[in-house]
């Protein structure tokens, strides 16, 4: 088996670019996720973790075990345009690059000729040099052992897996390690009798799927080393729309404006995040008496990315409606989507007649 399968994790993400970007806060315990108390920590640095702090943890946990710790809100445009930046060194590689968040990727280079632990070696190297963070990095034959691999040797990892060594690294694993086994079903596999990996690969199949039906299938199944997933980059959308329902029915078109501006922006700031761009607005409301009504305008000239265009162009729908009750339901969606780097032909363009 090849191991084309490449498994990137940026080490300690948000709180690593705020530490690059400001070298006050270099080796000292960053939390991001704000400063409210009822906040929940994004990321925390690795001098953070060494007091205990974790993702997920409520701020003012956080706070009591580290009271001395630089506590940020999180920049998260900031962040996304360094994923940007991660992702075109990706790019450089092979298109098939799934994305799990902005900080975490599967890469498929079975396409490419170069030795894929090369590869993964070069692209660690490039993160370091280009924008100076660090990535774990983990290579296999499939996509569970590619991701196990990554996250052994954090920080700064780099490891790989290879068929002959599955038996001696998964075995000794607890059940927890296994993907898609969270509390709840570690607790049942320890009910039955499964603390470690090894238990798992060596028991009957047929007594697993019996008590966990096509998820025992599974889990026996990754025991073995075995995972059939696919790397798969994320699709287009084909659109992508929202829409409110007002506490009390407007029939003010200056209100219902007011609505769309908020809308707009939340269908913007969505495109964005799925770098797409649209042809077509699509005006929706909805009666008192639940009757709906829809308007379209697509445009040819340009692409539709940004969120003044976008109002311009649902308010310009909204002003050619009549309205004949109160509206209780407002909506826009953007479709006719290509991705962000789609680049439009010119019709007529330097023509040979």
């Amino acid at each position: 088996m090849e191991l084309d399968i490449i498994h990137i994790d940026m080490d300690a993400f948000y709180a690593a670019i705020e530490q690059r970007d400001n070298a006050n806060l270099k080796n000292k315990p960053v939390i991001i996720g704000g400063k409210s108390k009822r906040g929940v920590v994004s990321t925390a640095s690795y001098e953070a973790r060494e007091y205990g702090i974790h993702s997920a943890m409520p701020i003012y946990k956080a706070r009591q075990l580290c009271p001395h710790g630089v506590y940020l809100a999180p920049d998260h445009q900031k962040y996304k345009r360094v994923s940007a930046k991660i992702k075109n060194i990706f790019k450089k590689h092979t298109d098939l690059v799934e994305p799990l968040s902005l900080d975490e990727a599967y890469l498929d280079v079975g396409e490419n000729k170069e030795n894929s632990i090369k590869i993964a070696r070069r692209i660690k190297r490039s993160v370091k040099n280009k924008l100076d963070l660090i990535a774990s990095v983990g290579v296999s034959y499939n996509k569970y052992l590619a991701k196990l691999a990554s996250d052994l040797n954090k920080p700064d990892g780099f490891k790989i897996i290879s068929p002959t060594q599955v038996e001696e690294i998964l075995y000794s694993l607890d059940v927890s390690q296994l993907w898609g086994v969270g509390p709840k079903t570690e607790t049942k596999l320890q009910e039955l009798g499964f603390y470690k990996i090894r238990d798992i690969a060596t028991t009957n199949l047929q007594f697993l799927v019996s008590k966990l039906g096509k998820k025992g299938y599974q889990i026996y199944k990754l025991a073995q080393g075995e995972d059939n997933r696919k790397v798969t980059p994320p699709q287009t959308p084909k659109s992508i729309g929202k829409e409110t329902t007002f506490k009390v029915d407007i029939k003010d078109k200056s209100k219902l404006s007011q609505y769309l501006t908020k809308l707009c922006n939340q269908v913007i700031m969505r495109a964005k995040d799925k770098e797409v761009k649209g042809k077509t607005v699509t005006l929706k409301l909805k009666y008192a008496d639940f009757n709906e009504i829809s308007r379209s305008k697509t445009v040819e000239e340009f692409f539709i990315k940004d969120e003044e265009t976008l109002f311009k162009l649902a308010t310009d729908l909204l002003a050619e409606i009549k309205l004949k009750d109160q509206v209780r339901l407002i909506g826009v969606t953007l479709s006719n989507l290509v991705t962000e780097d789609f680049k439009q032909l010119k019709l007529f363009n330097k023509l040979d007649i």
